[in-house]
């Protein structure tokens, strides 16, 4: 018989989307500047699909919807998938880093992520 030692149950990630700060003041007024007038916002603007041709037309965006699975004791997990997938979301939220917005996580012991973040320089 199997012991469950991780149980993921409805795990859902929402992130509300806003406008970041540029991080400089001048940045700031020229982006306010450019809304007042009624033209396009100089400065990245994060969306919620990954298709950048298109603008989302919503101010939340899922990472994670509705996940469940479970691990047996001396199982190995791997998490692969494509960009934007919630990889990262996942891991975050196993070693608590954040939250979920929805269900339920149960565990035996100890969980630890190792997120890498990779570089590309030209």
């Amino acid at each position: 018989m199997s012991e469950t030692i991780l149980k993921i149950e409805n795990l859902s990630k929402q992130y509300r989307l806003g406008t970041v700060g540029t991080g400089t003041i001048s940045h700031d007024l020229n982006r306010w500047w450019h809304k007042v007038r009624g033209k396009e916002d100089p400065f990245l603007k994060i969306g919620d699909v990954n298709d950048r041709a298109t603008k989302g037309t919503s101010d939340y965006v899922w990472a994670l919807k509705d996940i469940n699975f479970e691990v047996n004791k001396g199982e190995v997990l791997g998490i692969i998938g494509k960009n934007g997938a919630g990889k990262s979301t996942l891991l975050k939220i196993l070693s608590k880093v954040t939250g979920p917005t929805t269900g339920s996580i149960k565990s035996r012991g100890r969980i630890a992520s190792l997120l890498q973040e990779e570089k590309t320089f030209i």
